[in-house]
């Protein structure tokens, strides 16, 4: 009968540097395989991917001696179609192509996730010649992070190789020669003669995003042996990969535990690349699982073609999942061992200076995420200064150290009392200096140094915790959340006790240290930055500055009055003289001796008008012109 005739199903993948295709039954049983060239049409252009898309199937049909137009169904997966035209006009090549088989058009990231796991929920992330991270839950929803071409992408094949060419001509242009080695590899590849040939190879009419992909594996590797350049590029690129991945996640609502599939060539091929960006994967989701696929990406689109015509093998995938995680997998991120930094005692102090800088960026790239957060912060802290409310710190080792050095700082630079912005370290004062034993481990006496300080509703209280498992300052906030202050987290691990007790949680997310659990490295270097733009932005909003000048300097010592003499001929534009003067007879107030200069009003009266409007130099020359 009609219903039990055997049906045969084909699955493409169209990938920036090949297609694979597959033939597969109605059980789900491989019958043939089919290979060509690229089907991205980005790449090679509509008629090149219509031709190598034909030779892939037909290659597939012949070698299970199957007719082609005899298929019950196909699906193309294809990179690069993501928009609603793309996918009409290859529906329309495909009625040309195959009249009568119904064609299914997807990206080529729904195939892989389909193929990885043998079902649609969670999530895959490919880096081949391109990259893409995709995903859908239980709800139906999709979502999906890169995938936008070679100009946009980051931790592709192409990313790493431009990334990689362009630090090779910035240290030419230095007269640096740390990557020789790997230059030399680079130009035996492509049979050039010397670095600057990339030049015209590069920019020939010729040359397809696949060539310049096709060299990643020599970056890879020259960065598994240390090559300072490489190791920059792939660092970037994972985190590129690890922040789609994020992006996917948190789109699709994913907080319990998830799968993660690693497709790709790159993924596939390199231990080291895969490592490393699993690494800056679960730093910033510790609940993801990475597997390798159990099956291909052509594989998967056969099993859509099967959907397609209800025939939904249960049990075709059999493999057991090939967990990847980290063998650390259950300590913070902040504490486990760094994939780029395992061999630290062996290396050059050469190649140890650079990998700490690289690794550096990554701290500074760690702020821009939390960004929105940080904003939030300050307005509320503005806000509650305003009404006499105080800035304080709280924190342990190195935290808190940064804490109290950020206090410190503001009475000079913003001529604060010393009471306003106040740092809290576990320990007291003597921990500044030197380790006091299991300070930072009792959360009664963190309550107890904030109710020392005689805590108002009107406070805030940030907490500091690079581990963010601190007891003391966990102990800190929840004392100040029972009085009603406000209370913000600055840490490093998600989730952890710290943010759990605050309010507002800003967490760079910097990894593993380079010296595994040194967390004064990249963890320190992040909440040195966030403080920063904390204490600063608090204060321009509280009238600190006038445009970008400190106009409430301490002038303490000669080379603050000397830079104080600079802001009030900056601000009036005067000589130093002039502002000098001016500063004198205001009694070394800068503010004060703006006003006067550029109203012509004696320091008394405009003493008087920039406390009638509240300290702020702006509105008190404003008014003038109201």
């Amino acid at each position: 009968m009609e219903s039990t005739r055997e049906q045969f199903v084909i699955g493409v993948d169209g990938g920036g540097s090949k297609t694979a295709v597959v033939l597969l039954d109605q059980n789900g049983q491989m019958l043939g395989r089919g290979l060509s060239g690229s089907s991205n049409h980005h790449n090679v252009g509509l008629a090149q991917a219509k031709a190598n898309l034909w030779v892939g199937m037909s290659q597939a049909a012949a070698s299970a001696s199957i007719a082609l137009e005899s298929v019950a169904a196909v699906t193309w997966a294809l990179a690069g179609v993501d928009r609603p035209e793309e996918r009409e006009l290859f529906g329309q090549m495909a009625a040309e192509m195959l009249p009568g088989v119904p064609v299914r058009v997807e990206n080529d990231a729904v195939a892989a996730l389909v193929g990885g796991l043998g079902h649609h929920n969670g999530i895959v992330l490919i880096a081949g010649t391109g990259m893409i991270a995709y995903g859908k839950n239980a709800l139906g929803e999709k979502a999906r992070g890169g995938g936008w071409g070679p100009f946009f992408d980051h931790g592709s094949g192409y990313d790493l190789v431009q990334s990689t060419l362009r630090l090779i001509a910035y240290q030419d242009d230095m007269g640096l020669r740390s990557s020789a080695a790997l230059v030399e590899a680079l130009v035996t590849a492509v049979n050039l003669s010397k670095a600057t040939d990339f030049l015209g190879w590069v920019y020939a009419v010729e040359r397809k995003v696949a060539d310049i992909a096709a060299l990643a594996p020599i970056v890879l590797a020259a960065a598994a042996e240390g090559d300072l350049a490489a190791l920059a590029a792939v660092n970037q690129g994972a985190e590129g990969l690890a922040t789609a991945v994020t992006a996917v996640a948190h789109k699709l609502g994913h907080i319990q535990p998830f799968h993660l599939v690693l497709g790709g060539g790159l993924l596939a091929n390199s231990d080291f690349y895969r490592q490393v960006v699993i690494q800056a994967i679960r730093t910033r989701l510790p609940q993801a699982q990475p597997i390798l696929p159990q099956a291909d990406a052509a594989v998967g689109a056969g099993l859509l073609a099967l959907e397609t015509i209800g025939q939904v093998p249960g049990t075709f995938l059999s493999a057991g999942l090939i967990e990847e995680t980290n063998n650390d997998g259950h300590m913070w991120a902040s504490e486990q061992a760094n994939v780029l930094s395992r061999d630290l005692d062996l290396l050059s102090a050469e190649t140890l200076v650079g990998l700490m800088h690289i690794l550096d960026r990554t701290a500074v790239a760690s702020i821009q995420p939390v960004l929105p957060v940080i904003a939030q912060v300050v307005k509320a802290v503005a806000a509650r200064m305003k009404a006499d409310g105080r800035l304080i710190y709280v924190g342990a080792g190195t935290s808190g150290r940064l804490g109290v050095l950020d206090a410190a700082e503001c009475p000079p630079t913003f001529n604060t009392r010393l009471e306003q912005v106040v740092g809290v370290m576990a320990g007291g004062e003597t921990a500044v200096l030197r380790s006091i034993e299991g300070a930072e481990d009792d959360a009664a006496a963190g309550a107890a140094a904030l109710r020392a300080l005689a805590l108002r509703a009107e406070d805030c209280v940030v907490g500091l915790a690079a581990s963010g498992r601190t007891p003391f300052v966990v102990g800190a906030l929840r004392e100040a959340q029972t009085i009603g202050a406000l209370t913000a987290a600055v840490v490093c691990n998600i989730p952890s006790p710290v943010a759990e007790a605050a309010e507002f949680v800003i967490a760079p997310l910097v990894g593993p240290e380079l010296l595994t659990g040194s967390t004064r490295l990249k963890a320190g270097t992040a909440q040195k930055l966030v403080l920063n733009i904390i204490s600063t932005a608090v204060m321009v909003r509280l009238g600190k500055a006038y445009g970008n000048l400190m106009v409430d300097v301490q002038a303490t010592n000669s080379k603050l009055r000397a830079r104080a003499a600079r802001i009030v001929a900056m601000a009036c534009e005067v000589d130093e003289e002039t502002a000098a003067a001016a500063l004198q007879a205001s009694n070394g107030e800068v503010k004060t001796a703006i006003i006067s200069v550029m109203t012509g009003l004696a320091p008394v009266a405009a003493r008087e008008r920039l406390m009638s409007h509240g300290g702020i130099v702006r509105a008190a020359l404003n008014e003038n012109s109201t």
